[in-house]
C-alpha cells in the first residue's frame, strides 16, 4: 500500500468512516481490504460508530423455522427483534444490514408473505410473492449499490423430480432473482446438478457472488454482477470423503473460505481460502475446546465462531484460542446468519 499516511493514522481515519465508505475502501486496494477484517480495528469502529454486529439464530420446532434471538458479537450492542411477527423466517441477510424473512399469511396458510427489511431502524417493505413451491429453498441477497440502495435477491429451488437426459439424470433447480430498481421476480434459466446432488442449507455470499456447497463437496456460484447471469460449478480443495466430519463454507477477509474439521485432528478445523487466481490455499487452524464444538463462521480474520450445543462462543484463534465471549442460547441453533449494520435509515423500495 503507497502510502505517506502511518499505520496508526491509516486505522484512526478508517476507524471512523462510515459503514458505507468502509465497503468502498475494501475496493481500492488488496492491503486496504485486508485490514478491515482486522480484529483490532473493527472492534475500534464497532465502539465508534454505534455498529451493530453479531449473529442472528433461527432454531426448528416441530417442523417450524422461527427467528429466536440475536447473538452479539463482543463490545456490540444488542438488536431489538421484538418488532418481527412471531412466525419470522429469516432467509438471507447481507452485510449492510439488510435481511430478507417470510411469513405464514394469516388468511391463507398454504401460502407465505415475503418481506425485505432493515433491522436496526425497524424498517419493513413487503415483497411480491415467487411463483412456485414454498418450502425447499434457498436465498441469497447482494447489495448492489447503496446511493441510491439497490439489491438482488436470490431464490434456488428444488423442483423435486429427476430429470431424464439421454439415459441420465440429473437434479434440476429452478432460479428467480429479485431487483430492487423493477421490484418484481424473474426467472433465469434452470440449473442442473448431477443426479442425487443437493444444497446444503445456506449460501454464502461475498464479493457479489453466492456460493453454495453440494453435498459432493463441489461448489456451486452465481455472479450476480455478470451480464449473463449463469451458475457454474468448481471443486474445493476437500473431496468427497465420508470419514470426514464436518465441512462449512466461511468468509474469510472478504473471500471465500472453507472450513474443514479432518478425521486425524481432534479438535482443529482447516480454514482454505480461495484466492483470486482460483487456487485453494490453507490459510489457517482454528481449535476448539471440545469435540462437541463445531465451526460455523468466521466473525473476522482472527475470530472462530463456534456452536457446542445451546451455547455460541467467540475465540481468537490466532491469539491463542482465546476465548472472548460466551452467549448461552434459548434452544439448539438450526440455523445462524452473519449481521453487521450501522442505525441510519436507508430508502428499501
Amino acid at each position: 500500500m503507497d502510502s505517506k499516511l502511518s499505520s496508526e493514522m491509516i486505522i484512526e481515519i478508517m476507524s471512523q468512516t462510515s459503514l458505507k465508505t468502509l465497503g468502498v475502501m475494501r475496493c481500492t486496494s488488496k492491503e486496504l481490504n485486508a485490514l478491515t477484517y482486522e480484529s483490532y480495528l473493527f472492534d475500534l469502529y464497532k465502539k465508534r460508530n454505534k455498529i451493530i454486529s453479531g449473529f442472528l439464530i433461527q432454531n426448528m420446532r416441530r417442523g417450524c423455522i422461527n427467528i429466536q434471538q440475536f447473538a452479539p458479537s463482543p463490545d456490540s450492542n444488542s438488536l431489538d427483534l421484538a418488532f418481527l411477527p412471531r412466525n419470522a423466517q429469516v432467509l438471507a441477510t447481507s452485510e449492510q444490514g439488510i435481511m430478507v424473512f417470510k411469513i405464514q399469511d394469516p388468511m391463507n396458510c398454504r401460502k407465505y408473505l415475503y418481506h425485505v427489511c432493515k433491522p436496526s431502524t425497524k424498517q419493513v417493505s413487503t415483497l411480491p410473492t415467487p411463483k412456485g413451491n414454498h418450502t425447499d429453498q434457498k436465498f441469497a441477497i447482494v447489495v448492489m449499490g447503496l446511493k441510491p440502495l439497490h439489491y438482488k435477491i436470490i431464490r434456488f429451488l428444488n423442483y423435486g423430480n429427476p430429470l431424464k437426459r439421454w439415459r441420465k439424470f440429473y437434479t434440476e433447480y429452478r432460479c428467480d432473482i429479485f431487483d430492487s430498481m423493477k421490484w418484481k421476480w424473474r426467472s433465469l434459466k434452470h440449473v442442473t446438478l448431477d443426479y442425487c446432488v443437493f444444497t446444503n442449507p445456506q449460501p454464502v455470499t461475498t464479493s457479489g457472488s453466492i456460493y453454495m456447497l453440494l453435498t459432493n463437496n463441489n461448489i456451486l456460484k452465481f455472479d450476480a454482477y455478470s451480464e449473463n447471469e449463469k451458475w457454474e460449478v468448481f471443486s474445493s480443495p476437500i473431496p468427497y470423503d465420508e470419514s470426514r466430519t464436518s465441512v462449512e463454507l466461511v468468509k474469510y477477509n472478504g473471500s471465500l473460505g472453507l472450513a474443514c474439521k479432518p478425521p486425524d485432528a481432534a479438535g482443529c478445523w482447516e480454514i482454505w481460502v480461495l484466492r483470486k487466481d482460483g487456487l485453494w490455499v490453507k490459510e489457517a487452524v482454528a481449535e476448539s475446546e471440545s469435540k462437541r464444538e463445531s465451526l460455523k463462521a468466521l466473525y473476522d480474520s482472527e475470530t472462530s465462531v463456534m456452536v457446542d450445543c445451546e451455547t455460541f462462543l467467540f475465540y481468537r484463534f490466532k491469539q491463542g484460542n482465546n476465548m472472548i465471549k460466551k452467549v448461552v442460547l434459548k434452544d439448539t441453533p438450526y440455523q445462524i446468519f452473519s449481521f453487521r449494520s450501522d442505525v441510519e435509515p436507508v430508502d428499501l423500495k
